[in-house]
């Protein structure tokens, strides 16, 4: 038997045991129809708390539905955004990658020639890498968000004040959609070194090296911090309401 039930249970048995002692000692009748009326409130007591047990389960579980099916339609979302950014980046590179390799071409250094071929295109794999694991961290801070959410829910049906909360909720599902936005635009971004003479290729590609790790480190540093500590303070506003995860306490009506 589900434990909220047998302490509400219990409590209204003893209630209405201290109905009939107090009954007893003012004369009032409790056996025959008197009795039969209190049996009859207590079984209608009994069924009006499991029905609201039954209610409170079921919206909790329709709401824990709901956040699951929102959770999927991000992930598969922003998915698709990512993909249709590193398909805009590849065309994009095209161009530029023909004009690089029409440049290398004419190095006289043929260990140059190498490098330079194969930076570049290390570049593109590192920058995909990143933003597949930056991608993967949003999800999980929107599966706990979620988890947040679904308590906080539960906590205000049982009459407590999670308006902080709410705010705080807000103000994470704001910054992970703005961080998955940067995602999205480092997706986009291609790296290509451009020089003009061969004596001049490796400050080129420094450069481009050092471009490409500003970026990243702007973006860890930047939009994803900011969805991470967003999330965290969410979650701390939930711990600072009190009992928060205490079940509702079911309503019973008092016998006559």
């Amino acid at each position: 038997m589900n434990k909220k039930f047998k302490k509400i249970l219990i409590t209204t048995v003893l209630g209405i045991a201290f109905a009939f002692s107090v009954a007893a000692q003012t004369n009032v009748p409790t056996t025959g129809a008197g009795l039969k009326e209190r049996a009859k409130d207590l079984r209608q007591n009994i069924q009006n708390i499991k029905t609201q047990v039954k209610t409170e389960r079921e919206d909790i579980k329709a709401k824990r539905t709901e956040l699951n099916t929102q959770l999927k339609d991000e992930r598969e979302a922003a998915k698709k955004r990512i993909e249709i950014a590193r398909e805009e980046a590849k065309k994009a590179a095209e161009t530029r990658r023909a004009e690089l390799k029409d440049k290398i071409s004419k190095l006289r250094d043929e260990k140059k020639k190498q490098i330079a071929t194969r930076l570049n295109e290390q570049l593109a794999h590192i920058n995909t890498q990143w933003t597949n694991h930056f991608s993967k961290v949003l999800d999980r801070l929107s599966e706990i968000l979620s988890k947040v959410e679904l308590r906080a829910e539960k906590a205000q049906t049982a009459g407590k004040d999670v308006s902080a909360v709410k705010t705080a909720i807000q103000n994470a599902k704001t910054a992970i959609e703005t961080a998955r936005t940067a995602v999205e635009t480092q997706a986009k971004k291609t790296y290509t070194a451009t020089f003009t003479s061969e004596d001049k290729l490796g400050a080129a590609f420094k450069a481009v090296k050092e471009q490409f790790k500003t970026d990243l480190f702007g973006l860890r540093d930047g939009a994803m911090k900011s969805a991470r500590e967003a999330v965290k303070n969410a979650n701390q506003a939930l711990k600072g309401v009190p009992r928060v995860d205490e079940e509702p306490k079911a309503t019973t009506t008092p016998s006559q």
